[in-house]
């Protein structure tokens, strides 16, 4: 049996990390964009013993995420799981791949096996939780658009409203790859984020627009410390035509602005740029 689906990418523009002994309300506060680049999964289900077989790209590789996933929903259950996932962003970059890649492998594996979408959902934030890729991408995917986190962890303990708006963006990689599991375990970082961002949700809540969500990604982006000179230069750039800030937390800068195709002149200068808009649909088969 085979069955394929899509799973929109997400970026952080803030966020709080917010640990609890329960994982489901274990996350982050913060705001973000769920984008029409993702991550589809075809998967394969044959009668086996458990063993699950990933490619990224069409190579075979260990992607400990999405095998979390997998596993989480395949229990003792006496099949082999094959996933093939095509990225259609870079890894490790702020663009929410691990949870893309693993909500959408989750998504047509809970297909394949019957079970509801929602246990797709709670396999995804588990695995993102449990290897410390990520803390709230899959909630705000789960929401869509543009997201702020009120409340940690996955709906329904989690709360997750949407603000208005539809715009088109350009992605830009600026520098090399940055492991979140590096940042996120690491104490003195977890500081500096949860310093800078512990306000930040309810700031942009007593103002709800993009033109907030941009400014208190920018001061989040220099307060956490996580900006590196190559993203501030391609964020200063940006800026010239629109509203930018970090993805976080990559060496990568998402912006807008009134003439798309000028902002992704000025920023393929600083690096490989990527057109996209907002997902407001979630992961689906396709």
């Amino acid at each position: 049996m085979k069955a394929k689906a899509f799973c929109p990418g997400h970026i952080t523009g803030f966020f709080q990390i917010c640990q609890d002994e329960d994982v489901i309300a274990c996350g982050s506060r913060g705001a973000g964009l769920s984008i029409s680049l993702g991550v589809i999964s075809e998967v394969e289900l044959t009668d086996g013993s458990g063993k699950v077989d990933i490619w990224l790209n069409g190579l075979k590789a260990e992607a400990p995420v999405t095998e979390h996933a997998v596993r989480h929903l395949l229990k003792d259950r006496p099949f082999d799981v094959k996933v093939r996932n095509e990225l259609q962003l870079p890894v490790a970059q702020g663009f929410g791949t691990s949870a893309a890649g693993s909500l959408s492998a989750a998504w047509a594996l809970a297909h394949l096996l019957d079970l509801p979408q929602s246990e797709a959902y709670v396999a995804a934030h588990v695995a993102e939780l449990a290897n410390r890729t990520g803390m709230g991408d899959v909630s705000g995917i789960m929401r869509g658009g543009i997201e702020v986190r009120c409340r940690p962890g996955l709906p329904p303990r989690g709360e997750v409203e949407r603000l208005n708006g539809q715009i088109e963006l350009v992605l830009a990689v600026v520098g090399p790859s940055i492991p979140t599991a590096d940042k996120l375990g690491n104490a003195e970082v977890q500081e500096r984020i949860n310093i800078a961002g512990r306000d930040r949700v309810d700031a942009l809540m007593e103002q709800p627009t993009l033109e907030t969500f941009f400014r208190l990604s920018n001061e989040f982006m220099e307060e956490s410390g996580l900006a590196t000179p190559e993203v501030r230069r391609a964020v200063w750039e940006a800026k010239k035509w629109g509203w930018a800030s970090q993805s976080m937390i990559g060496n990568s800068v998402f912006a807008t602005g009134p003439d798309m195709e000028l902002l992704r002149e000025a920023l393929s200068a600083y690096g490989e740029t990527f057109r996209c808009s907002l997902d407001y649909n979630g992961p689906r088969l396709i």
